[in-house]
């Protein structure tokens, strides 16, 4: 009887790790523009799947904003949360495959690419597109995270200082990471 028990588990936890494989391999493959063009179709696969609840995986992106590196590792937490560590695993190669796959492809070309005017029309545009995504999840972000007057008033006082004065991004997220330990502890 145990072994019944145990054999389901292992299929189960195969299939979350397939799962997270292929989701994450088509995440890396269609974010573009970085991390934050990733975040929708993060999003999107982890609801889809009820890897995660909303806030769960809000505060997982919020959280990441404060560690050296790509946003995109946040697949890395996704995945040990669904299959632990080998999903972890799994779900950090299989996001990060896509472009390193295109690098490699396209590094072979891309000094001959640059030059053909259809190229530089196609990535002009895309430029444009992940410009109006990344507005569009900081605000979706924005709008998830913030919950009360004084979380928007720091909000805007971040955007203030980035926009105004030019402030290094480290030293923003710093400040604006003290500044919420004091402000908001319960």
């Amino acid at each position: 009887m145990l072994s019944g028990l145990v054999r389901k588990e292992v299929v189960k936890d195969i299939g979350h790790v397939v799962a997270l494989v292929l989701n994450f391999l088509w995440v890396g493959l269609l974010g573009f523009g970085g991390g934050f063009g990733m975040i929708p179709l993060m999003k999107s696969a982890t609801l889809s799947h009820h890897w995660l609840s909303v806030a769960t995986f809000d505060k997982a992106i919020a959280m990441g904003q404060i560690t050296p590196g790509p946003v995109a590792i946040s697949a890395t937490f996704i995945g040990e949360r669904v299959a632990g560590p080998l999903g972890a695993l799994v779900a950090t190669i299989a996001v990060f495959t896509p472009s390193l796959v295109v690098i490699v492809v396209l590094s072979h070309w891309f000094t001959r690419l640059k030059k053909v005017l259809a190229v530089q029309n196609v990535l002009f545009a895309t430029l444009a597109a992940v410009t109006g995504l990344i507005a569009g999840v900081a605000m979706t972000l924005g709008e998830s995270l913030i919950h009360a007057w004084t979380g928007a008033v720091l909000a805007l006082v971040v955007a203030i200082v980035a926009l105004r004065w030019k402030v290094p991004y480290w030293s923003i997220i710093l400040g604006a990471g003290v500044v919420g330990a004091i402000w908001f502890r319960p």
